[in-house]
């Protein structure tokens, strides 16, 4: 037998599996509200759409530089200043084929072969899984309702062994949980006195509730901020994301951008730059998000859910259901199958408890989502 290479040995990720059964019951002509996927229901402006189908008809679509045009960059650098009040030079931002080119080039270019990086559980699994990849040792935090599903210092200072790198994530996928300012910060200090790069994913800032998420540029220069075209400004299927990196790694990132995609696709870098324009509409997209959010809180625990993580930002929302059923894959394909309803077991996020979880996305319709927690009664009563 040929040799095949262990960095692909890595877990299936159960929310696309979820997609295609989902997608083959619509085929079907089968009833489903579809709770599972991490996308807005809506999609880019359609201003900014029809910005990008100018530039088509008038404009030269090939390859642009390898960590995107100078005029998104600056117009991401410019949006930092406004909605941070934060000073990020362009020539720190660079533009990846979606936030997981971002993760991959962070992991190539600043670790190596055998070292490890500590993360939260729950977590986003494409975190382990890239790492995985690239020969990293992920450390999973066991993180709790009662610690905000989020690395704390005292959970730092209790690892066993100081890891190369943190990577963080606020507001969090799966959890919708806010990092303080404060915490941070103090973070960040804890970061800079053992030796640790730190990581940070805000790729949901932008769509928070009640309070602006905070972004870690502002406390450490050292930081890796990775972001995305995708949640906020409703362009998933587009895949363009971007990071800011510090000044001394800008050169090894560009080399490996030119060899890995050579460049990131220039139909969707003009669509961006347009979104910008329009986050008038986006905010009403938040908006809708944030009501659909209520609609959960109140009607969950009806329903004998009730260990609800406290989501303040992306849209989702964390139900430990281990007052229920021991085993979320076979109560999410019960669901799905008698009621038509798809949310994502936790084992996707949490190798050791996901079994206990769940994960609910309020991307959609509010009509939608009032319906589904009629059906999720139903099926618990």
């Amino acid at each position: 037998m040929l040799k095949l290479s262990q960095n692909g040995d890595i877990h299936t990720f159960r929310v696309l599996d979820l997609l295609q059964k989902v997608n083959q019951r619509k085929i079907d002509g089968q009833d489903v509200i579809n709770m599972a996927p991490g996308q807005p229901s809506d999609g880019a402006p359609i201003p900014a759409i029809d910005y990008g189908i100018e530039q088509m008809k008038n404009g030269f679509m090939g390859y642009t530089e390898a960590i995107g045009t100078p005029f998104l960059r600056q117009r991401i650098s410019a949006w930092y200043k406004d909605y941070y009040d934060l000073e990020i030079p362009a020539e720190r931002i660079v533009i990846t084929i979606g936030a997981s080119g971002a993760f991959l080039y962070t992991f190539m270019s600043m670790f190596d072969p055998g070292d490890k990086i500590a993360m939260a559980a729950p977590g986003y699994p494409a975190y382990r899984n890239i790492m995985k990849a690239c020969g990293i040792t992920p450390i999973e935090i066991e993180t709790t309702l009662q610690t905000n599903y989020q690395p704390t210092i005292a959970h730092l200072e209790e690892l066993d062994e100081i890891p190369d790198g943190l990577l963080i994530a606020s507001p969090s996928n799966p959890t919708g949980t806010i990092i303080q300012p404060e915490e941070l910060e103090q973070i960040c200090a804890w970061c800079r006195k053992h030796g640790v790069r730190l990581i940070a994913d805000e790729l949901y800032h932008g769509v928070t509730f009640g309070e602006k998420a905070e972004t870690v540029a502002r406390y450490c220069k050292d930081v890796v901020v990775v972001n995305s075209f995708s949640k906020y400004f409703a362009m998933t299927g587009w895949r363009l994301g971007w990071m800011v990196i510090p000044e001394n790694t800008t050169h090894r990132i560009k080399c490996l951008a030119e060899s890995l995609f050579v460049a990131p696709p220039t139909l969707a870098q003009h669509v961006a730059f347009k979104c910008f324009d329009h986050t008038d509409i986006l905010d009403d997209y938040v908006a809708r998000y944030q009501a659909n959010l209520d609609i959960l809180k109140e009607e969950l625990p009806k329903a004998g859910i009730t260990n609800l993580s406290d989501t303040r930002g992306a849209f989702y929302l964390y139900a430990d259901i281990s007052n229920i059923t021991n085993n979320s894959e076979m109560w999410a394909k019960g669901l799905l199958d008698q009621e038509g309803v798809a949310v994502t077991p936790g084992t996707d996020f949490d190798l050791t408890r996901g079994h206990q979880t769940i994960r609910l996305s309020f991307a959609g319709s509010t009509e939608e989502v009032r319906e589904a927690c009629a059906r999720i009664k139903r099926f618990l009563s």
